[in-house]
């Protein structure tokens, strides 16, 4: 019996040994993005990606496409829309700050040369700086112009 119970704690003191310290492991930022004649689009990328640094711009680019079926309220809801994101985190384990802001451009036809978005915007609505407080697996939600939503979350979870 001695035995056994010593199997057991030396396998229990193994597998704390074995696991990754809540400081070390990675954190992912969990982003989605729709509006009200969209689908949803959406990105994970590892949270270290958008850390804030001098003279850089971390974005993230979404493609809105209105669905068919759906009701368009407004003339621009029947454009193609691409919305980018820039965000800028502050370090940390598992709280952090994020530091957004935008733009929204709408489009007439989605085109694309050398895999890079091309054309004239018919309209941009630039959206101003907002600071977001982020805690680990909760969600942030941010409505932005024209009815699109917006969602950003810190987690610990593989995309």
């Amino acid at each position: 019996m001695k035995k056994i119970t010593g199997i057991a704690v030396l396998c229990l003191s193994l597998l704390g040994c074995s696991s990754v310290p809540s400081e070390n492991r990675t954190l992912y930022l969990k982003t989605e993005m729709q509006s009200s004649v969209s689908g949803q689009n959406g990105a994970t990328v590892a949270a270290d990606n958008f850390l804030k640094q001098e003279n850089t711009r971390n974005f993230v680019l979404y493609a809105l496409r209105p669905l068919p079926g759906k009701k368009f309220s407004s003339e621009l809801e029947r454009k193609f829309t691409a919305v980018t994101m820039y965000i800028n985190l502050s370090p940390g384990t598992i709280n952090r700050t994020a530091e957004i802001s935008g733009e929204v451009n709408y489009y007439d036809h989605e085109r694309y040369e050398n895999a890079r978005l091309v054309g004239d915007s018919v309209k941009t609505i630039y959206f101003a700086q907002q600071t977001v407080p982020l805690t680990l697996n909760k969600p942030v939600s941010i409505e932005l112009p024209q009815h699109i939503h917006y969602s950003i979350m810190l987690t610990d979870s593989q995309p």
